[in-house]
């Protein structure tokens, strides 16, 4: 597992919630092969949880390149991996402080959150969390242990606080470059891969059907998406981002933990999370057999730039500009 010693900040946009490395957008593709047919599945049953349906699909360790030490295709070398050896050259091993953040959505194919375009799968979870799953918890298919602690480590000395900034630095340039670079193709077909989903008739008719009934419980909602960023704005103080380090009020956590059981309750009437994730497999299947090569050859060059980047560690840090640690969020009143 790898832990982080930071408060974890998860960006939200419309279709994947980024870092601010990554764009949000999911335009034409480029380049991949992208054709598909649309798969017939029926009323499947759900998976058991997210992270088991996404265990089976054929894209998502692909989808979790550069994001987690366990993929399966370059282990050990993630952006986090990135950081925590750019803080032993910087003679700082074991710090953990360098601020992390990841892709959330639809069209990151290897997030395991109990809510999505799929809708809430889970009655327990959503009784007992809602939308505030515990970061570890919510992570743990990409192998990541979340240890909260403040974002703005003013207690250790200057020296560590630069080196630590460094290193987010040198992080966010190497996802920046890689995103650009040998994982490009890979987030085009992300993306066009939960497009396909997001646009079959059977998804739609099951979200439809799942809009439906919201709507006769009081809430007004097309897709299932616009409820988890409906309560985390209303939890954050309208923002649209989940902080993990920030608290609600008692009255906003009951109203999100409301939404979230109806929201379950409405994805296994519509078996909505059956659909949604039997189609994607379908999806994923074909996408990845069609681009099979091109996908080997993205391994490969990643794990060679990542190679290079360890290399370049020690003259990196003489020459890259500490970045500022995050602010710490305000606690929601209410």
């Amino acid at each position: 597992m790898m832990r982080l010693r930071t408060g974890l900040l998860i960006c939200c946009c419309a279709l994947l919630a980024c870092t601010g490395l990554a764009a949000c957008t999911a335009g034409a593709p480029k380049g991949p092969d992208v054709t598909v047919s649309t798969p017939s599945v029926g009323r499947p049953q759900p998976p058991s949880s997210v992270q088991a349906a996404l265990s089976r699909m054929a894209f998502t360790p692909y989808a979790a390149l550069g994001q987690s030490d366990n993929d399966g295709l370059a282990p050990g070398e993630s952006s986090y991996a990135l950081s925590q050896a750019c803080l032993a050259a910087a003679g700082y091993p074991g710090a953990g402080n360098v601020p992390f953040a990841v892709r959330l959505g639809p069209a990151d194919l290897s997030f395991s959150q109990p809510w999505g375009a799929w809708g809430y799968l889970g009655t327990a979870a959503a009784q007992q969390y809602g939308f505030r799953m515990p970061p570890g918890s919510a992570l743990s298919s990409l192998g990541i242990d979340v240890n909260p602690a403040p974002a703005n480590p003013a207690d250790l000395p200057p020296a560590e606080q630069t080196a630590i900034g460094k290193c987010a630095t040198i992080e966010q340039d190497f996802t920046l470059a890689v995103s650009k670079g040998p994982l490009a193709g890979i987030l085009t077909l992300s993306n066009d891969t939960a497009n396909d989903v997001l646009k079959d008739a059977a998804v739609k008719t099951a979200t439809q059907q799942w809009s439906a009934c919201m709507a006769r419980n009081g809430y007004s909602y097309r897709q299932p998406l616009d409820v988890f960023f409906d309560q985390i704005q209303k939890m954050f103080g309208g923002k649209r981002q989940l902080n993990a380090g920030a608290t609600v009020s008692n009255a906003a956590n009951q109203a999100q933990i409301a939404a979230a059981v109806t929201d379950a309750g409405c994805t296994q009437s519509a078996d909505l999370a059956g659909i949604y994730f039997a189609v994607e497999a379908s999806y994923e299947q074909q996408i990845v057999n069609a681009n099979q090569q091109a996908l080997s050859s993205a391994v490969q060059q990643y794990k060679a730039a990542y190679a290079k980047e360890l290399k370049q560690l020690p003259a990196l840090l003489k020459t890259a500009k500490a970045n500022a640690f995050p602010k710490a969020e305000p606690t929601s009143k209410g």
